[in-house]
């Protein structure tokens, strides 16, 4: 009887305290956490692929292989990378020490890269790429924890289809040379992203039409 009131107790406690807050992990646990996640639910489908989106955001705009997240207080910009997936096109990150922060992400066959640089007005901006896709977000420092987090959940939930992708690749060709952007290459030294500056133009071009976004499944 009292071994079974120890267990209780531990359970409980373990449900009232849960795990170790987001904001005490230091970035190689956050990103240990998330590359050794296994995914079994899928919310979000895409010609090619499919990934999950966690709780607290949600997709504002989709275009093909361009989305959009928000969890209300930050855009997460998010580029998938089939082309390069398809092709299995492997590059290398060097880290370097003028970035905030600079780190080489690997696991098992996929590989990437989390840098985070300190802009002029205070805040911070992270380019994390993983998987053949690429976040990118601007925050406040308290929120650097949760934004990489929250974007190596998103990458790192990706599932090609790579039959899918093929036929994609064979009709739609023209397509991925619409909009020319390299996953592997970073801009945080520049303060500014061509990638989330071209998003925006074409995501939000009218504000007044409503978004309508048929792919997402809630």
């Amino acid at each position: 009887m009292k071994r079974k009131f120890i267990l209780l107790s531990v359970f409980i406690s373990f449900v009232l305290c849960g795990c170790t807050p987001i904001q005490k992990m230091t970035l190689d646990e956050i990103i240990d956490t998330g590359v050794n996640r296994k995914v079994e639910v899928y919310n979000t489908y895409r010609k090619g692929y499919k990934y999950n989106v966690p709780k607290g955001l949600k997709v504002v705009n989709n275009t093909e292989y361009n989305e959009v997240l928000s969890n209300n207080d930050d855009l997460y910009y998010l580029y998938v990378d089939a082309v390069s997936y398809y092709n299995k096109v492997i590059d290398t990150y060097e880290e370097n020490k003028t970035s905030f922060v600079s780190k080489q992400i690997s696991h098992e066959d996929k590989y990437g890269y989390l840098e985070i640089t300190k802009l002029s007005d205070g805040k911070y901006f992270i380019e994390i790429m993983y998987n053949y896709a690429k976040i990118e977000v601007i925050v406040k420092e308290k929120d650097i924890n949760l934004a990489v987090s929250n974007s190596l959940s998103i990458l790192s939930s990706i599932n090609f289809d790579t039959n899918i992708l093929k036929t994609l690749l064979d009709e739609e060709v023209s397509q991925f040379k619409d909009y020319n952007f390299n996953i592997f290459e970073t801009n945080g030294s520049n303060e500014n992203s061509e990638y989330m500056d071209a998003v925006d133009s074409d995501v939000y071009e009218d504000e007044d039409e409503e978004i309508h976004d048929t792919d997402l499944i809630n």
